[in-house]
């Protein structure tokens, strides 16, 4: 099947390639310049054209012209035979024109796949030079690996003594455990006796311990109780505090404003004033209370604490026993 744009022009031009290089042009050599392309059949109709366009001077048969024509047709003859050699000399000088572009055609692609040749050349190379960079760095690899397997062979067999010495003793450790394991029966059978009577004296102590941590919980229940008792009435305290020192200072601007009550006034003043510090002493004394009770409500928090970790052991200690 011919490449689509193989015409009679690219036939010509490979012609020409051809003939430039003192070749026969015949239809699979002409196929091989366009590149192993296009049908022969179709190579060879456009051959046949290119052929047929060419002027070629005409085969003259002069004996019988000389035979038929007499001397009187010498002179056309003569005339026709240099117009015949005209054509063919301008033939051979289109043909020869047409080989000198082929040749220069040909010249063009010769240096563009010498370029090409030449661009490859260089990549060859670099490509050369990096592959022995590679081999280098490969062999200094191979040599590395090669001490490294040396040294593991090495390791190899000092670990294969020491699995040898760790198989001897593996060996005494089986025999001492082996022991260790009738002793140990021996062992459990005589504490299992000791452990039950300890299992009950540690029940019983839980019990107890209980018993005292519900007994705590309630004492720090009322204390709670007791303590927001004396913060509201500390609250409580402060309140009438500030309603008293509003009032007095309610009592001072009517003084102020009145100077003949000054004396009635200082009087309630005095009294009031002291009602503020027995009031102060008050709140003294229930902020001292309300700090014992903190005080003792955290000791009870932290004998709650200390109780349930004793708890807690006890029950580790009762699974332990229990599990053994």
């Amino acid at each position: 099947m011919a490449r689509a744009g193989i015409n009679k022009a690219l036939v010509q031009q490979a012609r020409d390639a051809l003939l430039a290089r003192d070749q026969r042009p015949s239809i699979e050599a002409v196929r091989i310049e366009l590149g192993n392309t296009g049908s022969k059949s179709t190579i060879q109709r456009f051959l046949k054209e290119l052929a047929s366009e060419e002027p070629r001077p005409p085969t003259v048969c002069l004996s019988e012209e000389l035979q038929t024509v007499i001397s009187s047709f010498i002179s056309s003859v003569a005339e026709r035979l240099a117009s015949e050699a005209q054509d063919a000399v301008a033939a051979d000088r289109a043909r020869l024109e047409r080989q000198q572009a082929a040749y220069a055609h040909q010249r063009d692609i010769d240096q563009a796949r010498h370029n090409e040749l030449q661009n490859t050349h260089q990549l060859i190379l670099q490509e050369r030079r990096e592959s022995q960079v590679r081999e280098r760095a490969v062999g200094e690899q191979l040599q590395q690996l090669e001490v490294e397997r040396q040294r593991l062979l090495s390791a190899e067999q000092h670990y294969l003594e020491l699995l040898g010495e760790r198989a001897k003793q593996i060996q005494s450790l089986e025999e001492k455990h082996q022991h260790s394991r009738e002793a140990l029966a021996h062992y459990r059978q005589q504490q299992l006796r000791q452990r039950e009577e300890e299992i009950n004296r540690h029940e019983s102590q839980v019990q107890q311990l209980q018993k005292e941590q519900r007994r705590l919980q309630e004492q720090l229940l009322l204390k709670q109780e007791e303590l927001n008792q004396l913060y509201r009435d500390l609250e409580r305290l402060h309140t009438e505090q500030r309603l008293r020192s509003q009032e007095l200072h309610s009592q001072a601007q009517e003084l102020a404003r009145w100077p003949q009550l000054h004396q009635k006034l200082q009087a309630a003043l005095q009294e009031e004033q002291e009602r503020c510090r027995t009031l102060q002493l008050q709140i003294s004394i229930l902020h001292e209370k309300a700090r014992r009770y903190v005080l003792d409500h955290r000791q009870d928090r932290r004998d709650l604490r200390a109780q349930a970790r004793q708890i807690g052991q006890l029950h580790t200690l009762l699974s332990g026993q229990s599990n053994i």
